[in-house]
């Protein structure tokens, strides 16, 4: 798998990973063409497809990119690139999730219960929970600097924000609860993604 990691484990590699949505749909769109995957990667750095200023930010970006594209099956990557905004960004935040461990257990552990419990609001302390929990499973994860450890807070709420799924409100964030269509939520079935359509507050 395309710049795979061991999503078993919890990793510092979200300090610079983003959301980038809509580099991600494009190059999604290649691959639904039928462009191979391996091939498109060296496109992409030699021809920027993705339209990223320097050549470092462009081969950073590209590596999550690519790995989340490959979590997707194929009728799921065809669905992300052409479906509705919410319905594909939805998509990409669970390929993020099964291809790291940090935003899997936050979305399955707070966000979800936060949603079936109808609290309308993720505060600042169950974000400082969550970590210390990590931290307790992971030391690698506890040794990282400080700067490291609130780098990671703030991209996985940016994550989350930009999935739809929460929404700043001062130092907390407010809960939202995203549509889920029945086609998106039958693909969630069909990929066995059950997990992630019943965190988000779908139904089988």
């Amino acid at each position: 798998m395309i710049g795979s990691k061991d999503v078993n484990k919890y990793t510092s590699a979200l300090t610079g990973e983003l959301f980038l949505f809509s580099e991600s749909r494009i190059l999604a769109r290649y691959l639904v063409e039928g462009e191979d995957i391996n091939t498109l990667r060296k496109r992409n750095l030699s021809e920027n497809l993705i339209m990223h200023k320097g050549a470092g930010s462009l081969k950073r970006s590209s590596a999550p990119i690519f790995r989340r594209l490959s979590m997707m099956s194929p009728t799921a990557l065809k669905m992300f690139g052409e479906s509705d905004i919410e319905s594909a960004r939805l998509l990409l935040l669970i390929a993020a999730a099964k291809s790291d461990r940090l935003i899997r257990d936050f979305i399955i552990d707070v966000y979800a219960d936060k949603l079936s419990m109808k609290f309308s609001k993720i505060e600042k302390a169950d974000i400082e929970r969550y970590f210390e929990a990590v931290y307790a499973d992971e030391p690698y994860m506890r040794d990282r600097s400080d700067q490291t450890k609130s780098k990671l807070k703030q991209q996985l709420m940016k994550i989350m924000a930009e999935a739809g799924l929460v929404k700043r409100q001062g130092l907390s964030f407010e809960v939202t609860r995203p549509h889920i269509t029945n086609k998106l939520a039958n693909q969630l079935v069909a990929d066995g993604d059950d997990l992630y359509l019943k965190a988000l507050g779908g139904s089988l």
